[in-house]
Protein backbone atom coordinates (compact mmCIF):
# COMPACT_ATOMS: atom_id res chain seq x y z
CA UNK A 1 0.00 0.00 0.00
CA UNK A 2 1.28 3.34 -0.92
CA UNK A 3 2.19 5.52 1.55
CA UNK A 4 0.16 9.05 1.58
CA UNK A 5 1.84 12.09 0.45
CA UNK A 6 1.57 14.45 3.99
CA UNK A 7 2.79 11.03 5.64
CA UNK A 8 5.88 11.09 3.45
CA UNK A 9 6.10 14.63 4.90
CA UNK A 10 5.94 13.98 8.17
CA UNK A 11 8.39 11.57 8.43
CA UNK A 12 11.00 13.13 6.53
CA UNK A 13 10.61 16.08 8.60
CA UNK A 14 10.56 14.63 11.92
CA UNK A 15 14.67 13.56 11.72
CA UNK A 16 15.79 16.76 10.26
CA UNK A 17 13.74 18.92 13.00
CA UNK A 18 15.22 16.17 16.08
CA UNK A 19 18.57 16.93 14.40
CA UNK A 20 18.64 20.68 14.05
CA UNK A 21 16.90 21.08 17.51
CA UNK A 22 20.05 18.77 18.82
CA UNK A 23 23.02 20.57 17.48
CA UNK A 24 21.30 23.96 18.60
CA UNK A 25 20.16 23.27 22.13
CA UNK A 26 16.96 24.19 21.13
CA UNK A 27 13.80 21.53 21.93
CA UNK A 28 10.53 21.05 19.64
CA UNK A 29 7.91 23.18 22.11
CA UNK A 30 5.21 23.02 19.22
CA UNK A 31 4.47 21.49 15.71
CA UNK A 32 1.64 21.96 13.23
CA UNK A 33 1.92 20.25 9.83
CA UNK A 34 -1.72 20.69 9.21
CA UNK A 35 -2.89 17.05 10.03
CA UNK A 36 -1.57 14.07 8.11
CA UNK A 37 -4.54 12.78 7.14
CA UNK A 38 -5.51 14.39 3.43
CA UNK A 39 -8.38 17.20 3.39
CA UNK A 40 -10.91 15.89 0.65
CA UNK A 41 -12.16 19.23 0.41
CA UNK A 42 -11.20 22.28 1.87
CA UNK A 43 -12.94 22.55 5.57
CA UNK A 44 -12.55 26.41 7.67
CA UNK A 45 -9.92 26.16 10.01
CA UNK A 46 -12.41 26.83 13.08
CA UNK A 47 -14.23 23.70 11.35
CA UNK A 48 -11.23 21.72 10.58
CA UNK A 49 -10.79 18.77 13.06
CA UNK A 50 -7.44 17.10 11.48
CA UNK A 51 -5.36 19.03 13.24
CA UNK A 52 -2.22 17.29 15.03
CA UNK A 53 -2.52 18.93 18.44
CA UNK A 54 -5.78 19.22 20.51
CA UNK A 55 -6.56 20.15 23.64
CA UNK A 56 -5.53 22.88 25.18
CA UNK A 57 -4.54 24.15 22.04
CA UNK A 58 -7.40 26.07 19.72
CA UNK A 59 -7.02 26.45 16.16
CA UNK A 60 -10.18 29.23 15.19
CA UNK A 61 -10.53 32.77 13.07
CA UNK A 62 -11.76 36.44 13.58
CA UNK A 63 -15.84 35.52 12.31
CA UNK A 64 -16.53 39.09 11.32
CA UNK A 65 -13.60 39.17 8.89
CA UNK A 66 -15.01 39.13 5.49
CA UNK A 67 -12.93 35.94 4.59
CA UNK A 68 -11.83 32.93 5.97
CA UNK A 69 -8.60 30.78 6.11
CA UNK A 70 -9.36 27.60 5.10
CA UNK A 71 -7.40 23.89 5.37
CA UNK A 72 -6.86 22.45 1.66
CA UNK A 73 -4.60 20.34 -0.52
CA UNK A 74 -3.95 21.11 -4.18
CA UNK A 75 -2.18 18.29 -6.54
CA UNK A 76 1.29 19.38 -5.81
CA UNK A 77 1.16 20.30 -1.99
CA UNK A 78 -0.08 18.63 1.55
CA UNK A 79 -2.34 19.86 4.26
CA UNK A 80 -1.91 23.65 4.30
CA UNK A 81 -3.58 26.40 5.46
CA UNK A 82 -4.96 28.97 2.42
CA UNK A 83 -5.79 32.30 2.61
CA UNK A 84 -7.78 33.95 -0.04
CA UNK A 85 -6.88 36.39 -1.94
CA UNK A 86 -8.72 39.94 -2.16
CA UNK A 87 -9.95 39.04 1.76
CA UNK A 88 -9.53 39.65 5.02
CA UNK A 89 -8.74 36.39 6.80
CA UNK A 90 -6.63 34.98 9.91
CA UNK A 91 -5.90 31.89 11.78
CA UNK A 92 -5.43 31.52 15.62
CA UNK A 93 -3.43 29.00 17.46
CA UNK A 94 -4.08 30.00 21.43
CA UNK A 95 -3.40 27.80 24.38
CA UNK A 96 -0.07 26.79 23.43
CA UNK A 97 1.44 25.41 25.88
CA UNK A 98 5.48 26.70 26.61
CA UNK A 99 5.77 26.32 30.62
CA UNK A 100 9.41 25.32 31.17
CA UNK A 101 10.82 26.41 27.97
CA UNK A 102 12.71 29.88 26.91
CA UNK A 103 14.75 31.60 24.35
CA UNK A 104 11.44 30.69 22.32
CA UNK A 105 11.47 31.17 18.66
CA UNK A 106 8.97 30.34 15.68
CA UNK A 107 9.41 29.23 12.13
CA UNK A 108 6.89 28.22 9.27
CA UNK A 109 6.53 27.36 5.70
CA UNK A 110 5.15 30.25 3.71
CA UNK A 111 4.22 30.50 -0.41
CA UNK A 112 2.32 33.08 -2.44
CA UNK A 113 -0.20 31.51 -4.76
CA UNK A 114 0.98 34.59 -7.35
CA UNK A 115 4.40 36.40 -7.49
CA UNK A 116 3.23 39.55 -8.69
CA UNK A 117 3.61 41.83 -5.47
CA UNK A 118 4.25 38.73 -3.61
CA UNK A 119 6.11 39.78 -0.31
CA UNK A 120 6.40 37.75 3.39
CA UNK A 121 5.71 40.79 4.66
CA UNK A 122 2.46 41.13 3.71
CA UNK A 123 1.65 38.43 6.95
CA UNK A 124 0.48 40.27 10.00
CA UNK A 125 1.84 38.24 12.76
CA UNK A 126 1.13 38.40 16.36
CA UNK A 127 2.21 36.47 19.73
CA UNK A 128 -0.14 37.15 22.90
CA UNK A 129 -1.37 40.44 21.06
CA UNK A 130 1.73 41.89 20.55
CA UNK A 131 2.49 42.20 16.51
CA UNK A 132 6.18 41.18 15.28
CA UNK A 133 7.78 42.62 11.97
CA UNK A 134 8.34 40.06 9.70
CA UNK A 135 11.54 40.71 7.33
CA UNK A 136 10.85 41.94 3.47
CA UNK A 137 11.23 39.28 1.20
CA UNK A 138 9.74 38.81 -2.47
CA UNK A 139 9.28 35.28 -3.33
CA UNK A 140 11.61 33.61 -5.78
CA UNK A 141 9.42 30.93 -6.41
CA UNK A 142 5.57 29.79 -5.86
CA UNK A 143 6.87 26.77 -3.68
CA UNK A 144 7.21 26.71 0.21
CA UNK A 145 9.99 28.72 1.59
CA UNK A 146 10.93 28.87 5.68
CA UNK A 147 10.82 31.68 7.33
CA UNK A 148 13.37 30.22 10.43
CA UNK A 149 13.36 32.15 13.94
CA UNK A 150 11.73 34.14 14.80
CA UNK A 151 12.02 35.51 18.60
CA UNK A 152 8.72 35.17 20.84
CA UNK A 153 8.86 36.17 24.49
CA UNK A 154 8.55 33.45 27.35
CA UNK A 155 5.24 32.78 28.37
CA UNK A 156 3.81 29.73 29.84
CA UNK A 157 0.98 30.05 27.06
CA UNK A 158 1.44 31.48 23.62
CA UNK A 159 -1.26 32.82 21.52
CA UNK A 160 -0.27 33.07 17.79
CA UNK A 161 -2.46 34.93 14.93
CA UNK A 162 -1.64 34.96 11.69
CA UNK A 163 -3.47 37.54 9.83
CA UNK A 164 -4.32 39.25 6.07
CA UNK A 165 -5.91 42.37 4.61
CA UNK A 166 -7.67 42.26 2.16
CA UNK A 167 -5.04 45.43 0.91
CA UNK A 168 -2.12 43.13 0.93
CA UNK A 169 -3.34 39.79 -0.26
CA UNK A 170 -3.52 40.36 -3.66
CA UNK A 171 -2.98 36.57 -4.77
CA UNK A 172 -3.82 33.86 -1.73
CA UNK A 173 -0.95 32.86 0.68
CA UNK A 174 -0.56 29.24 2.13
CA UNK A 175 1.26 28.46 5.51
CA UNK A 176 1.93 25.37 6.78
CA UNK A 177 4.61 23.40 9.26
CA UNK A 178 3.79 25.90 12.72
CA UNK A 179 6.64 24.98 15.00
CA UNK A 180 7.86 26.72 18.05
CA UNK A 181 11.44 25.72 19.35
CA UNK A 182 12.93 26.69 23.12
CA UNK A 183 15.27 26.05 25.44
CA UNK A 184 14.34 23.63 28.61
CA UNK A 185 14.53 25.16 31.51
CA UNK A 186 16.86 23.18 34.18
CA UNK A 187 17.49 23.66 38.19
CA UNK A 188 21.65 24.42 36.74
CA UNK A 189 20.64 27.36 35.19
CA UNK A 190 21.29 30.69 36.57
CA UNK A 191 18.99 32.51 37.24
CA UNK A 192 19.54 35.47 39.03
CA UNK A 193 16.87 37.95 40.37
CA UNK A 194 16.30 40.95 38.82
CA UNK A 195 16.90 43.22 41.75
CA UNK A 196 20.54 41.73 42.29
CA UNK A 197 21.38 41.57 38.68
CA UNK A 198 24.42 43.69 37.32
CA UNK A 199 23.59 44.79 33.29
CA UNK A 200 24.95 47.59 32.03
CA UNK A 201 25.69 49.25 28.83
CA UNK A 202 29.26 50.47 28.58
CA UNK A 203 30.20 51.79 24.78
CA UNK A 204 29.75 48.93 22.77
CA UNK A 205 29.68 46.33 25.54
CA UNK A 206 26.99 44.98 27.42
CA UNK A 207 28.26 44.53 31.04
CA UNK A 208 27.29 41.58 32.60
CA UNK A 209 29.58 40.11 35.31
CA UNK A 210 26.71 38.04 37.20
CA UNK A 211 26.29 35.86 34.38
CA UNK A 212 28.90 32.94 33.70
CA UNK A 213 30.90 32.87 30.35
CA UNK A 214 29.26 30.80 27.38
CA UNK A 215 25.88 32.17 28.29
CA UNK A 216 23.38 33.40 25.45
CA UNK A 217 22.70 36.94 24.73
CA UNK A 218 19.87 38.00 22.62
CA UNK A 219 19.18 41.35 21.70
CA UNK A 220 15.75 41.94 20.00
CA UNK A 221 14.22 44.79 18.61
CA UNK A 222 10.80 46.83 20.47
CA UNK A 223 8.45 44.43 18.01
CA UNK A 224 10.55 41.21 19.96
CA UNK A 225 12.62 40.04 16.74
CA UNK A 226 15.58 38.54 17.28
CA UNK A 227 18.71 40.92 16.01
CA UNK A 228 22.01 40.00 17.09
CA UNK A 229 23.09 36.64 19.46
CA UNK A 230 25.96 36.54 21.12
CA UNK A 231 27.81 34.95 24.20
CA UNK A 232 29.09 35.83 27.59
CA UNK A 233 33.34 36.40 27.79
CA UNK A 234 34.51 37.71 30.60
CA UNK A 235 31.39 39.42 31.94
CA UNK A 236 30.65 41.14 29.00
CA UNK A 237 29.43 40.84 25.50
CA UNK A 238 29.89 42.74 22.61
CA UNK A 239 26.96 44.34 20.81
CA UNK A 240 27.00 45.53 17.17
CA UNK A 241 28.27 48.50 16.02
CA UNK A 242 25.79 49.40 13.73
CA UNK A 243 22.86 49.31 15.87
CA UNK A 244 20.91 52.58 16.29
CA UNK A 245 20.20 54.30 19.38
CA UNK A 246 17.32 53.49 20.90
CA UNK A 247 15.48 51.06 23.15
CA UNK A 248 16.02 47.32 22.69
CA UNK A 249 14.97 43.96 24.70
CA UNK A 250 17.72 41.99 25.67
CA UNK A 251 17.75 38.29 27.26
CA UNK A 252 20.39 36.45 29.15
CA UNK A 253 19.92 32.88 30.51
CA UNK A 254 16.45 33.10 32.32
CA UNK A 255 16.70 36.94 32.17
CA UNK A 256 15.15 39.89 29.84
CA UNK A 257 15.16 43.16 31.03
CA UNK A 258 15.62 46.44 28.54
CA UNK A 259 18.23 48.84 27.60
CA UNK A 260 18.99 52.25 25.97
CA UNK A 261 21.71 52.25 23.64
Amino acid sequence: MLMPECMKKLLFLLPLLTFYSFISGQEIVFFETCGKTEVTSAKKVDLYTGWDNSSPVVFSRTASLDGAADVRITSTTTNHVWFPADKNSDLIISNIPAAGYTHLKLSFDIAAFKLADANVNKLILYCNDIILIIPSLIFPTTKFITLPDIGLSDANLITLKFEYTAESNTGGYRLDNFKITGEKITSEMNVPKMNNTKLFISGNKLMAPDFMDGTRVEILNPAGMIIQLSEVKNGLAELNSILKKGMYIVRIGNLTSKIIM
